[in-house]
Parts: C-alpha cells; structure tokens; sequence
C-alpha cells in the first residue's frame, strides 16, 4: 500500500503522479510516496568524486549532507597539499630564489578558491547539521552512514488495537 514518506499515512491517488495526505495535508509527488510505511533512504547511490568539487555552489546545494561531508574532506585534503606547496615556494624566495615569484601567485590563488570552496561547503553542511565538523574523519562519516542506515529501518506503522 502506498504511503507518505513522512508520516506514514495511506495517501490518495490525485492524478498519475501526484498524490495527497491528508495528515500531512500536503501534496506528494512519485518520490516522497513509498510502499508500507517505509522512511525514505538519505544514503547516496555512490561516493562523490574529487571533480564535484568544481560544481556551482547551486549545484553543490542539491548534494546529499554525507556527498558534501565527503566533499568537505576532499576540499580539505587538496587545501594542505597547495598549501604545502605555496609553502616550498615561499622559502625557497626567502633564500633569494625569485624564479618562483610566478609559482607562489599561482599557487596563492588556487589557495584562495579551495579555501573558498571549503567556506561554501562548510556553510552548506552548517544549514544542514546546524554545525560543520572541524575535522572529517572516515570513522566519522562512517558512524553517520551507519546511523542513517539504522535510522530508516524503522517502518512508520503503528499497530491496531486488538
């Protein structure tokens, strides 16, 4: 039987792809209806790859908060390894090498955009979380896909009186 993702409610059949609840009392579509009392599954179908970071920021708005958490790690990971970089350069100057005056522009400006990168994904992870992990560790995330996982075998049903 079909139900409303988010009360678990039988919904009515408005048009072909249209429904209604009346607890809710709202109008759902194909993907917030689901079968027997089932919660929808937050968990994406795949792991976002390192390009993703070069999305919009509207883009990176339609990404699940575990895509933007791996995001944020990424993002993260590739500002220490520029930074680390600029920082080569940067001695390398003081020592009276200044064939790496363009290198050190270069490298401050890639610098700048993944640090602004992190900004946005922080932000958006910030509206979702109310917070952003100061630091992203695989048994962190882990722990959150496994929360998740745990969160939606909870059927929303609610037994009849005998």
């Amino acid at each position: 039987m079909k139900t409303c993702a988010y009360c678990g409610s039988l919904v009515q059949l408005i048009d072909h792809t249209e429904y209604d609840c009346s607890f809710c009392r709202m109008k759902l579509t194909d993907e917030d209806v689901l079968e027997n009392g089932k919660r929808k599954n937050h968990l994406p179908a795949s792991q976002p790859s390192l390009s993703d970071l070069n999305k919009s920021t509207p883009e990176l708005m339609c990404f699940s908060t575990v895509e933007l958490l791996f995001l944020l790690k990424f993002a993260r990971k590739e500002r220490a390894d520029i930074y680390k970089q600029r920082y080569i350069f940067i001695r390398a100057m003081k020592e009276g090498a200044d064939e790496f005056t363009e290198a050190e522009e270069y490298t401050f400006r890639e610098y700048e955009k993944t640090t602004r990168k992190c900004f946005v994904l922080e932000n958006l992870i910030r509206e979702r979380l109310g917070y952003y992990p100061a630091k992203l560790t695989d048994s962190y995330i882990q722990t959150l896909v496994v929360r998740m996982e745990e969160s939606a075998k909870k059927d929303m049903v609610i037994q009849q009186p005998k």
